[in-house]
């Protein structure tokens, strides 16, 4: 997956109903349309996943793959701690490039967007703050 932004043309009037439902729930258009998306997953009309990252249980641990990088693996804590983390750091409630040597992790705040390593040199993927939220949300499922 590329970070490049990609444009999207919509017909003006609904662009201005995208533009007030934004202002209604207080987010951005591209937040907007995360939020829109979530709610067609928690009806059961598309999946619950990100295109490029794939996060699943692998017994007793969290297997997470960004695009064709090979998977890293997390024990159960450390998978509900890179969720925690993930969350705190988008959420401003913790150190804007958090790094835990222990569980192999880091999440940085770049400009707008969050970077997210899977590992000390290891793959890496730049989110939005809703689509880093996302990924907390799978982790933290497939830990559970």
């Amino acid at each position: 997956m590329s970070p490049a932004s990609v444009m999207l043309r919509l017909p003006p009037r609904r662009l201005d109903q995208l533009k007030t439902l934004s202002a209604v729930l207080n987010l951005s258009l591209a937040d907007t349309i995360g939020h829109m998306l979530r709610k067609e997953i928690a009806a059961g009309v598309i999946p619950a996943i990100i295109p490029g990252i794939v996060v699943q249980r692998a017994g007793d641990k969290v297997s997470v793959a960004i695009d064709d990088h090979p998977a890293t693996l997390y024990s159960l804590e450390s998978a509900r701690e890179f969720a925690e983390t993930i969350r705190a750091v988008v959420d401003g409630t913790a150190s804007p490039d958090t790094i835990k040597v222990g569980a192999w992790f880091r999440v940085q705040r770049v400009g707008i967007g969050f970077k997210i390593h899977l590992r000390m040199g290891g793959p890496e993927v730049t989110l939005s703050g809703d689509l880093a939220r996302d990924l907390a949300d799978l982790i933290e499922k497939a830990a559970i």
